[in-house]
């Protein structure tokens, strides 16, 4: 038996509905067609009637878990690729039905999925990519609640395309968890993250300010205390101070490239940070690469140019379709901190 819990493209409809299909399932990667998820009878979390779709509407796969009734054996997938006539699914966990979940296994595996879901496969950069160009991003923030596929599906059918195609229109995911930790007593705009990766390696990353710019780092480490090491080192502090859990569950497709051959990522990103409270949704455009251009001539004001460009075609995206938003340049953990000091003051 597989169970796939699915939200759906349509701005009016956030939530999550469930579908039981007998479809046979091996290997590490489990893809569902566009025709088997029109044919499925989505259901509520309780099972009950059927829930009714929006006209029109995608039903686009968050997670999966396939289950050996013979044996109670659960393997658990999370989407990876959204594409238009498919959505990828990949490996994430394997476990055994307990005993006193058989009443009710939905809600079983929702909580398995919803604290160990993860995916964070390396994105595509075609084209050419200086080391040392500017890390240049922009943040729009979404003043309301939205529903993230709706977004990402907008932005994918309607960004101009006004240069070369650069993947076409394949939807990446990915679902980070991230420690963070801060200098002590420094400001907010620095700080480090450590991702814990599927084979068991981290991600070590940081964001430090130098001449009034930030720059980010990401390095592999082999272990937790290895990463901590890494960023204590680039941060300048044996010392640092662990702030909360970061969440980031993401969808990212590539920008049309300009006239120049740049291109950047274009991230809707919703993020929580515990124990801080609240729920941040923004789209980042960071620069990608640039097909034409070698990094010895593609300049730093060329690239700020491509990325301002992009985020102002986003910006014109979410405004034609209704999206309240608001550009800011404040990152994550600024938000989810002062936030958590202006309930103090409260």
């Amino acid at each position: 038996m597989l169970l796939v819990a699915a939200t759906t493209d349509s701005p009016t409809d956030p939530g999550v509905s469930y579908a039981h299909l007998s479809a046979p399932v091996s290997g590490t990667a489990l893809v569902l067609d566009g025709p088997t998820l029109r044919r499925q009878m989505w259901h509520g979390l309780d099972g009950g009637r059927p829930k009714p779709a929006v006209p029109g509407a995608v039903h686009v796969p968050l997670w999966a878990c396939h289950i050996d009734e013979s044996t109670g054996a659960a393997v658990f997938f999370v989407t990876a690729q959204w594409r238009p006539d498919a959505v990828v699914l990949a490996a994430f966990h394997r476990t055994t039905v307990p005993a006193d979940a058989s009443g009710d296994i939905t809600a079983w595996a929702r909580g398995i999925a919803d604290e160990r879901a993860a995916v964070n496969f390396p994105l595509p950069r075609t084209g050419h990519r200086s080391g040392q160009g500017p890390e240049t991003e922009e943040k729009i923030t979404l003043t309301v609640p939205a529903n993230s596929p709706a977004v990402v599906r907008l932005l994918r059918d309607h960004l101009p395309d006004t240069g070369v195609a650069v993947f076409g229109p394949t939807i990446h995911r990915r679902i980070l968890r991230s420690d963070i930790y801060l200098p002590p007593g420094s400001g907010r705009r620095e700080y480090a993250a450590l991702t814990p990766r599927s084979d068991g390696t981290w991600w070590a990353k940081t964001k430090v300010l130098k001449d009034g710019r930030l720059h980010k780092s990401i390095r592999p480490a082999a272990t937790r205390d290895e990463a901590l090491a890494q960023v204590s080192q680039v941060l300048g502090h044996p010392r640092l101070v662990h702030t909360g859990t970061l969440h980031r569950a993401t969808w990212d497709l590539p920008s049309p490239a300009d006239a120049d051959g740049h291109w950047s990522t274009v991230t809707v990103d919703t993020t929580t940070l515990a124990p801080h409270p609240g729920t941040l949704q923004q789209v980042e455009i960071e620069y990608g690469a640039c097909f034409t251009a070698t990094p010895v001539t593609a300049s730093a004001a060329q690239i700020r140019r491509s990325v301002a460009e992009t985020a102002d075609s986003v910006a014109a995206v979410l405004t034609a379709h209704h999206i309240p938003h608001a550009r800011n340049g404040q990152s994550k953990i600024e938000h989810f901190l002062a936030t958590g000091d202006a309930d103090a003051r409260a």
